[in-house]
């Protein structure tokens, strides 16, 4: 019997503003506009980039049906057919016997979700009685969502600190990124920061990390943001590539594998925000406080997991790059080291950060954000799942 939002869905479909709708849906961050994979686990569990509920998909369709037009029409004739892809993706779990578990993530090429990858593969969520699907959306977005409940976990912990200063209940379990990896590509033809005066810069969203660095970097090059350039939403780092690519934006920031694409490719790089951003937050763990406190111990299991992956990760420098070959669907083995390398000098030795780093980001994005309350890193950030872990595999011996 069909569903019915299966038949609500396909009358959708065959309208003719249904392309529109979906282009629409997606420049607004409701559903994920980069390429399209399903990456089966090799002991179980699935990786994807499939949105969110259909009932989510279906209220967010019919609440934009009055608004057909697009910034960016060429963008939704690009995707549109990955976008109905992943619309129809099947829900069901690879097995009922485990716990399901949903992380979303802006980018499926950065360190801040390669180790999930790599532990989704060795089967450490398996081992931990959990099927992990891994979905690509931008981090304002997941914050929002995963306080709502459609979500466990996301990886975005910039974005998970700036909706939490804002006062939603979310609590940063894991910090991954002690420097940012970002590259700030631009166009062949433009050498230097003052030629981008007038011209177009892509970023995630307004706000996040990659807005602030984008912003601080324009900055220390004499250049006002607000005033000097037109700064874009262009989505994650596959589609600010593809941007920069089709002459979209004149320059953006690019992480480790879209940067060395990039550069292969004649585009300039005119500085590496590492460079230019002393106190810094990006990838990590985010949960909603509802969820730690009703399954504290699932929150365990995958947290237990999640390290093991990292420790992997960030040890096993061969078997990593051999699985990041397998995500990326590449033979260029010296393409994907050169991406390890360079995830390995910007992140956390241990998936936490010093109290005084924190400090000082927790008042950037007050600044930001224009929130005068009084807080301090135990409000935003909980590290005692991770220290239970990391207690559980030294008493194990347990080694990657």
């Amino acid at each position: 019997m069909m569903l019915k939002n299966d038949l609500i869905l396909r009358r959708a479909m065959m309208t003719k503003h249904f392309p529109a709708y979906v282009g629409l849906l997606c420049s607004k961050g409701y559903a994920c506009w980069t390429n399209v994979s399903v990456v089966p686990n090799h002991r179980g569990g699935r990786v994807s980039n499939s949105p969110l509920r259909f009932g989510f998909l279906l209220r967010s369709l019919r609440s934009l049906r009055s608004n057909c037009l697009l910034s960016w029409p060429w963008l939704c004739r690009a995707r549109f057919s990955a976008v109905v892809f992943a619309l129809l993706l099947p829900w069901s779990s690879s097995t009922n016997a485990l716990d399901n578990l949903r992380v979303a993530t802006a980018s499926m090429t950065s360190p801040s979700v390669l180790y999930l990858l790599v532990a989704q593969k060795e089967g450490f969520f398996k081992d931990e009685g959990l099927n992990v699907e891994i979905i690509n959306m931008r981090g304002e977005i997941a914050a929002k969502i995963a306080v709502a409940g459609e979500i466990d976990f996301f990886t975005q912990a910039l974005s998970g600190l700036t909706a939490a200063v804002r006062g939603l209940p979310l609590k940063i379990l894991m910090v991954v990124d002690e420097k940012p990896a970002w590259d700030f590509m631009a166009q062949p033809q433009i050498k230097s920061f003052a030629q981008l005066k007038g011209g177009t810069v892509g970023i995630l969203s307004f706000e996040g990390s990659v807005a602030l660095a984008t912003r601080e970097m324009l900055r220390k090059n004499n250049l006002d943001p607000s005033k000097d350039v037109q700064l874009l939403v262009m989505g994650g780092n596959d589609m600010r590539y593809m941007s920069l690519k089709g002459k979209a934006i004149q320059a953006t920031l690019l992480d480790p594998a879209n940067s060395y694409r990039a550069q292969k490719e004649g585009f300039n790089k005119l500085a590496s925000a590492g460079d230019y951003i002393a106190q810094y937050l990006n990838g990590g763990i985010c949960a909603p406080q509802e969820k730690i406190r009703q399954a504290p111990e699932r929150i365990t299991r995958f947290v237990n997991a999640a390290y093991k992956g990292y420790l992997f990760f960030t040890t096993r420098r061969e078997a990593s790059i051999n699985t990041m070959m397998g995500f990326f669907k590449t033979k260029d083995r010296d393409a994907v080291a050169s991406i390890y390398d360079f995830s390995m000098r910007v992140v956390s030795r241990d998936g936490t950060a010093e109290e005084k780093v924190l400090e000082g980001v927790i008042e950037d994005v007050k600044k930001s954000t224009g929130v005068k309350k009084e807080s301090r890193p135990a409000d935003f950030f909980d590290f005692s799942f991770l220290r239970k872990a990391q207690e559980k595999l030294r008493t194990s011996g347990w080694r990657p």
